[in-house]
């Protein structure tokens, strides 16, 4: 009885005291939890209730990226893995994949595929340790864009990561690798450097997992490979290509972790 006294207490201190419908959703599932007045309580429900009181409720707890890492690429042989276009439905075998082998990414992710069925993909990057990266809200080519529709493309994109992953991106990828003195006044302005890549697997034109893996085998020390985690074949290469690069005992790095601190507008590699 004391407990349930003390509990509902300090529901009441929380302010949750009142009826409500919002759920907080668990990180590793899609289900939802919801408090109500005259419902059973649930203690566990009320302490994340809590917690998200403390960070800032309403909404969703963000998530918790590793700290930070110290690797020298001047020591190790460093390859910087990255894919784009996602998230898509095969983004959570990206991310598997990747796990198992304890390899870091950057994703450089298009707004509009960051919707109800894939936030979760890019909370967890976060909380993987892996790089967010702006690449565009849909894709067009930077260059041939207004100022306005230019600006439009990085901030959308910049904000819709913001409020799914609490995080403010610091890299972005212009769509082709098409860029100029606008784009890269404008990436400036919202605090992006630009990234390239040094190894193309051109795995968005050759739909051929093996081929896929063989191009990215041939990575040397502070490669930036390029690749695309919306291609099947691409997903079915990637426990290959990354045997491949373990067998020549590659680390694996995020971008930021392999060229150190980006400057906004810089464009940084390019095959």
């Amino acid at each position: 009885m004391r407990v349930g006294l003390l509990l509902l207490s300090l529901l009441l201190a929380a302010g949750c005291g009142e009826a409500r419908s919002s759920a907080v959703p668990s990180p590793s599932s899609k289900s939802h939890h919801a408090f109500r007045a005259g419902a059973q309580f649930d203690a566990q429900v009320f302490g994340n209730r809590l917690a998200g009181r403390q960070r800032g409720w309403p909404g969703p707890r963000m998530p918790v990226a590793p700290p930070p890492r110290k690797i020298d690429c001047k020591q190790l042989k460093c390859v910087a893995l990255t894919f784009d276009d996602g998230p898509g439905d095969r983004t959570d075998a990206v991310l598997d994949t990747l796990a198992a082998h304890r390899a870091r990414a950057t994703f450089f992710m298009l707004g509009q595929m960051v919707t109800d069925e894939t936030r979760g993909f890019v909370r967890r990057m976060v909380s993987e340790g892996h790089e967010l990266g702006n690449h565009s809200w849909d894709h067009p080519s930077l260059v041939g864009l207004s100022p306005e529709a230019l600006r439009r493309e990085l901030q959308r994109t910049q904000d819709v990561v913001q409020q799914v992953a609490g995080v403010r991106m610091r890299l972005m990828r212009p769509p082709y690798g098409s860029t100029d003195k606008r784009v890269e006044d404008a990436t400036r302005e919202e605090g992006l450097a630009q990234i390239l890549w040094d190894l193309d697997t051109l795995d968005w034109r050759d739909r051929n997992a093996a081929l896929v893996a063989k191009r990215s085998g041939e990575a040397k020390p502070g490669d930036i490979v390029l690749m695309h985690d919306i291609h099947p074949t691409t997903v079915e290469a990637l426990p290959r290509l990354l045997d491949e690069l373990d067998r020549k005992h590659f680390t694996y790095v995020t971008v930021s972790e392999l060229i150190g601190s980006p400057t906004p507008g810089k464009a940084y590699h390019k095959e």
